[in-house]
């Protein structure tokens, strides 16, 4: 049986804040991933990337929060940059049309590399 949790573990390189995600972010926890990145999503002119290589499911809820992060980010002259998704969550991103909306980096280091240059 897969692991249920969502799990987020922070760090700080070069001035962007990274957030390692693993697990899955559904319903069961889609709150708890609202609240740790809410208060870091409002802030202007901060640069978060999020690396996903350990993110293992989202759903069509979690993906939209994604994409809602990423506008309010331009919005407040920060960067979102959402870091190795599986090709599985990228194909569903495809599906849904939020492909057009969100911006993601095939890995850690090319996102962390557009966060500094912004």
């Amino acid at each position: 049986m897969a692991d249920a949790t969502l799990k987020l573990e922070m760090e700080e390189r070069n001035g962007v804040r990274i957030i390692h995600v693993s697990g899955p972010l559904d319903s069961m926890n889609y709150d708890q991933f609202k609240a740790q990145l809410d208060p870091l999503i409002g802030k202007t002119r901060i640069r978060v990337v999020l690396d996903c290589q350990n993110l293992t499911y989202v759903n069509s809820r979690g993906l939209a929060l994604l994409m809602h992060y990423q506008r309010v980010s331009k919005l407040d002259f920060s960067f979102l940059g959402i870091a190795a998704l599986r090709p599985r969550i990228l194909k569903g991103m495809e599906m849904l049309g939020l492909s057009k909306f969100v911006t993601s980096y095939p890995t850690l280091e090319q996102a962390l590399e557009m966060a500094v240059a912004s």
